[in-house]
């Protein structure tokens, strides 16, 4: 069932509103069926969000537990991935309770990308800076170019992750090398994040990138779903786990898989 889309409040719509420019476009994927893209459009400005972006953002969320998605990948056009908010954007909303306004909205978009029974994925290139590592930290897996920089730029603005991303981020890395990378603030190549545990593997072209994608969702769009539904059934218990195992065992592509096998043993 399509969840509704993510509303800001009137007083940050009304923010949202001043500041045009760029889209955040969701579709399907031409060489994967299974593939829902998200993809952040302003190649002008480093994709970094203005407000018409952080709307429409809200307004496609619905798309994202669509039936049909085993994998969900966010990119971005142009040189980089993303360099955050709109500093003209942040500006307007210094005030405290849009502050609150705006981590209430962009952190809901996050839990619903979190939380899609798709496995989402972080596709980097050049830059991802503050709050654009807010949006990797929501995705199950981040992948990066090996030539991508990576900061967590926060604190240098004085302030505290502010769109929800917190909330992965030590689960991702761990409590110390988060809190490390939240206080230092420095700039990490995509091998260093990679030592870091932030990013989990790096490529060198788009092709490389789309086959690691490809990997995962190769077992088709039951299988791969429910991969990430078993890691999550674990923290609710063995009963929870056995439901997941039930909806594919003897399933078809267990009983391809298994013949297949069973052909190549008989070969030999």
């Amino acid at each position: 069932m399509a969840r509704l889309a993510v509303k800001p409040s009137a007083a940050l719509l009304e923010v949202f509103s001043s500041w045009k420019g760029g889209a955040i476009q969701v579709q399907n994927n031409d060489k994967l069926k299974t593939r829902l893209d998200i993809i952040l459009n302003r190649p002008e400005k480093n994709n970094c969000l203005s407000g018409e972006m952080m709307k429409q953002f809200g307004q496609q969320v619905e798309k994202l537990s669509n039936e049909e998605n085993a994998v969900i990948v966010v990119s971005g056009v142009g040189k980089s991935f993303c360099s955050g908010a709109d500093l003209g954007l942040i500006k307007d909303i210094s005030d405290q309770k849009l502050g609150v306004d705006m981590f209430e909205y962009m952190s809901s978009i996050l839990s619903l990308l979190n939380s899609s029974p798709a496995i989402s994925i972080a596709k980097i290139h050049g830059h991802a800076l503050g709050g654009a590592t807010e949006i990797c930290s929501a995705t199950d897996i981040r992948i990066a170019h090996s030539t991508s920089k990576i900061a967590f730029f926060q604190s240098k603005m004085g302030i505290v992750p502010s769109w929800g991303g917190a909330e992965y981020l030590e689960k991702i890395m761990g409590r110390g090398k988060a809190l490390a990378a939240m206080g230092r603030a420095n700039v990490m190549s995509a091998e260093e994040a990679k030592h870091q545990g932030y990013v989990d593997f790096v490529f060198e072209t788009d092709e490389e990138a789309d086959s690691f994608i490809n990997q995962i969702a190769s077992s088709g769009l039951a299988v791969t779903k429910a991969q990430k539904a078993m890691l999550n059934a674990v923290k609710k218990g063995k009963e929870e786990q056995k439901t997941i195992l039930q909806q594919v065992w003897n399933g078809e592509t267990h009983r391809r898989a298994l013949q297949k096998q069973l052909d190549a043993v008989v070969k030999k």
